[in-house]
């Protein structure tokens, strides 16, 4: 409790317990207070006067670091309110102090554990898609040794005629455009699979679609899926971490691919999508969609399809969906999907526009 003056009037043994202070180290102190971090005295006494000065809502809690006598910092959750008296007069303010180091701790563990389970289904797509990846490998690789035994071939000919150097000027030059072939689908695969901090930047559509494209190109050509890909003009960078939202769209277009290999499905179209979607007054948003026109999916499996560890695929690990669901919900977006008539499924998901383009659309 404090007075009118912000000097500390009552503590009880709890705090005192939790600061690693004597009520009489306290008791009578104004700012700055001794579990106060150095560093951030001056933000702590800007904080106060604002509260001395009735500006704040009662009881609105906020997150702080106090100090402990020992210098250790942790994190505190802070609810404050005016201390009536009997007269109905304010006399002071009465906070109460919550230790929040557990539960910080545990919101760490449990995203820790969702990032090793998101790696997990990365490398378990990419082992999935190995034999894919070996022939789209296989291809520029024999076309460079078949231009390098030709251009040794026409280096070793005594008669070769004059324009044998052209020629092997065009060899090394095909030679170069399949090595970089070869380089962009490793370098793909390695971008998907490899584990990093979840930074969020500012990125196009089209580059999340680019990104991508590569991979979904290579199970595409194995079931004779044409992709289509549509994205309004003009639309605003969408914030975001780069490897999960592509581990989503490739995950969602893989899903939407293997839907139409059914014998009976002969027009495969697969459309990915990306327009403005409704916004609210504090943020604009973009919407992406993958459409099929597979089968659809049945109500039994509609009703446990983002449930941890569920499939219908013998080789599948049942992660892909709900990992989707996390991604795009640690985003603020939500992903949902429809049953398209006649035939066909479509999988929509949102992803929040970059603050500064979201405050001049609203501005506008």
């Amino acid at each position: 409790a404090r007075d009118l003056e912000g000097r500390i009037t009552y503590v009880n043994p709890a705090f005192c317990q939790m600061v690693g202070f004597e009520p009489e180290a306290l008791t009578g102190r104004n700012a700055p207070m001794p579990y106060w971090p150095p560093e951030m005295v001056d933000e702590y006494k800007q904080r106060q006067a604002i509260r001395l000065a009735g500006n704040v809502p009662p009881r609105e809690g906020f997150e702080s670091v106090f100090m402990r006598q020992d210098g250790t910092r942790f994190p505190v959750l802070i609810i404050e309110a005016p201390l009536i008296s009997v007269q109905g007069e304010q006399t002071g303010w009465m906070g109460a102090v919550i230790d929040i180091s557990e539960q910080r701790r545990i919101e760490e563990v449990s995203r820790a554990s969702q990032e090793r389970l998101q790696a997990t289904a990365r490398l378990a797509t990419v082992g999935e898609m190995a034999s894919l990846l070996s022939h789209e490998l296989n291809q520029p690789l024999a076309a460079i040794a078949s231009y390098a035994n030709g251009s040794l071939n026409l280096l070793q000919n005594p008669s070769a005629v004059p324009q044998t150097m052209d020629d092997v000027h065009m060899a090394l030059r095909r030679i170069a455009e399949q090595a970089d072939r070869a380089g962009r689908v490793i370098n793909s695969v390695h971008d998907f699979v490899r584990r990093r901090d979840q930074d969020r930047e500012a990125l196009p559509p089209q580059a999340l679609f680019d990104a991508v494209s590569p991979l979904v190109q290579l199970q595409a050509r194995k079931l004779r899926v044409t992709v289509r890909t549509q994205i309004d003009p003009q639309l605003p960078d969408v914030m975001c971490d780069r490897t999960m939202v592509e581990q989503v769209l490739l995950n969602l277009a893989r899903n939407g691919m293997q839907a139409m290999d059914q014998p009976d499905c002969t027009d495969r179209r697969l459309i990915l999508k990306a327009r403005r979607a409704a916004s609210n007054a504090e943020q604009a948003w973009v919407e992406f969609s993958v459409t099929d026109v597979g089968e659809g999916i049945t109500d039994a499996v509609a009703s446990q399809l983002f449930t941890p560890f569920f499939t219908t695929k013998s080789e599948g690990m049942g992660l892909g969906l709900s990992l989707c669901r996390t991604v795009v919900e640690q985003h603020g977006g939500h992903l949902e999907f429809e049953t398209l008539m006649p035939k066909g499924t479509v999988f929509r998901f949102t992803l929040p526009v970059k603050p500064a383009l979201a405050l001049d659309k609203i501005a506008a």
